[in-house]
This record gives C-alpha cells, structure tokens and sequence, in this order.
C-alpha cells in the first residue's frame, strides 16, 4: 500500500499495519516500523528528526560538490559542524533548512561576491517565488549563518545585517486576550490544550519552552511555594519564575504521565514544538469560528496578556523583560506598549473619567 508524501523521492509503504519510509533512488531506509494512522505518520516525517535525516545525503552532496569559499560550502559547514547550529532549537533548524534549500541555485556564489545589494536581490526574488514572510526567514537564515562565519574568519562582514523586512507587520499579531476570551476558551479547552494555554498565561512562556518544559523544573520554593527553574535557549542563563496560586493549583490536577508537563491527549510528550503549536492553533481558530473569542488569539499572545497584566499592577519595563526572561528592556516594552498608550489615554482623560 503506497501512500502520497510531500517530501519528493520517497516511498511509503506499510505492511503489517507499521509504516516504512524508503528513500526512491537509493532504496534506503529513513523510517521503519512506525504505529499510527496516516495522519500521525505525516506529522512525524514533519519533525525536526525526520528532516534531518531526509536532508542529510543534500548536506553531504553540498560538500563534496562547493568550495569552502562559495555559499554552499558555507551552507554545509553550518548545518553539520558549527556548534551553533546544533544548538538551535528543532523548529529553527527546520526553518534554516528550507531557507538553505530554495538558496541552493545560488550555492556557487563566492562569499567575497557577497554584498549587502545581492542580500536584497535574493530576498525580493524569493518574496516573488513563494511568500514575503519566507523571505524573511530566509534573510534571517543567512545572517545567523553569516555572523557566525565573520568570527570564524570565513567572511569579512555579515552582509544580511540590517536587511529590512519585506513583509509588512501586522499591529494585531499576538494580540493581548481579552479577559472574556481567556474564560470562555480555557472552559473549553481540553487538558491537552489548556496545559500549554495555562503555561503561557501565568507564566509567559513561548511555545518552544513549553514543549520542553519538564516536572523536574517544578520545585518546593520558600518565598511562593512552588517555582520553575530552567536554562533559557537564549541566553544559557537559569531562569527563575514564581508558580502562582492558580498554575499551582491547575498542576496539581495533572496526572504526571510524562516527565513532561505539557502532553498529547494519549499523555505522551509533544515529538516538537511545531506539533504542539499546530494542535493548539486549530483548536484557537474553531474558538473563533464558535464565537468563543474574536479573531487573531494565539498562545503566544497569552505571553502579550502575561506581561500586559504584570504592567498594569505597576511592574516597570524592565521588570516585564525580566520576568519574561529577557535581559533587554526593549522587550517588556515591546509586550507592553499597548498598555502605555492606554495609560496615556487614560491620563488625557482622567478628569472626564
């Protein structure tokens, strides 16, 4: 029984109710033995580990086929020797691949020929191509990879810095929850959803540290009774954040079937996060459909209504960042700038009010 997938050269094929995934011109096998219906097993060649193993024989071709000095030789001294990029987090990786992987026609470029000027000419021809947003990746794709090659000396100047964005910003992305939105939808969530919803709200955690999020950074703390402590994925640093009474009290009704917090409906860990902000964002969009919150909630919004209400209690910028986990003031002042043009607002009209 062979099955339609999107990567290209492959054959899927199960037997005996497991699925095997093979790749067409080699006959090698990528994936053997996996349970699940066709769905899961979509979702699983969309992972982080699935790809990489898929993109691995172009990464190797990219050595033997460029120069060191050329873009693809670049490309492949990145993605399968650099420290740096083994570190990213398995969303990113995905996202840098698919971005190396367009560039590829561009791969005999040498990094001398490089300029600031052929940075932009890419990203409009990539806009044109798939989609502006892409090409932004793309842009960031390059300039992650380009900083790291001037401290290794492999190029003069990273090129991509200070590369506008193309894609036009939207004032709306990530909104703040209203507060009817946030008890309609919790209401309705189920545990498998409400878990990370809880976690982002009343701790103010991007997906990628929810999905990671373990019950071994849960401890007894003196000062609030409970605590997470976790090394942040930006800045190696541990990262301290008081549990208040009611994520306590939301935890303890959990049964621990992983070790981690945040699970699938079968209480299985998330394979990524990718995975789990998928399921969370089809669960938000028919919220809106039933008229449980108003267009454009996400979860990482909760992280916007998180710092918004530690603001409005009097927290000061530099206090959101660092309870967001931040060490740049400019990002409490980023989740928060909305709450100061309605302090403001609320200043102008104080005596009408």
């Amino acid at each position: 029984m062979v099955a339609k997938v999107r990567l290209k050269g492959l054959n899927t094929v199960r037997s005996r109710g497991r699925w095997y995934v093979y790749r067409r011109a080699t006959g090698e096998c990528l994936l053997a033995g996996f349970e699940g219906t066709r769905d899961d097993l979509q979702k699983h060649m969309e992972t982080a580990e699935f790809l990489e193993a898929y993109n691995k024989p172009r990464l190797d071709r990219t050595n033997r086929q460029y120069q060191p000095e050329t873009l693809g030789g670049l490309v492949h001294w990145w993605t399968t020797e650099a420290p740096e990029f083994a570190k990213l987090m398995p969303a990113t990786k995905d996202d840098y691949i698919k971005a190396y992987k367009w560039l590829e026609p561009e791969f005999d470029v040498t990094l001398a020929d490089i300029e600031q000027a052929s940075v932009y000419e890419v990203r409009d021809k990539c806009a044109k191509a798939k989609w502006p947003r892409f090409a932004d990746k793309m842009v960031s794709a390059l300039s992650s990879m380009f900083g790291r090659a001037v401290k290794r000396g492999k190029m003069a100047y990273n090129p991509a810095r200070g590369v506008e964005k193309i894609a036009k910003s939207d004032p709306n992305r990530n909104r703040e929850w209203k507060a009817w939105e946030q008890k309609s939808v919790f209401e309705a969530a189920p545990p498998h959803i409400l878990t990370p919803l809880m976690l982002a709200r009343y701790a103010g955690y991007r997906g990628q540290t929810i999905q990671a999020l373990s019950w071994r950074h849960y401890h007894k703390d003196p000062m609030t009774g409970r605590a997470f402590e976790i090394i942040s994925s930006k800045n190696d640093e541990v990262a301290w954040m008081p549990v208040v009474p009611a994520l306590q009290t939301y935890l303890a009704t959990l049964d621990a079937t992983s070790t981690f917090i945040a699970t699938k409906r079968n209480g299985t860990p998330w394979e990524n996060e990718k995975q789990m902000q998928t399921a969370v964002s089809h669960f938000l969009k028919r919220m809106e459909r039933e008229g449980k919150a108003n267009e454009g909630i996400t979860l990482h919004g909760l992280r916007s209504t998180f710092a918004a209400a530690l603001r409005r209690d009097g927290a000061d910028v530099g206090m959101v960042a660092s309870a967001l986990g931040d060490r740049s003031d400019r990002m409490g002042a980023h989740y928060t700038r909305h709450v100061e043009r309605e302090q403001k607002v609320i200043m102008a009209m104080r005596s009408q009010l």
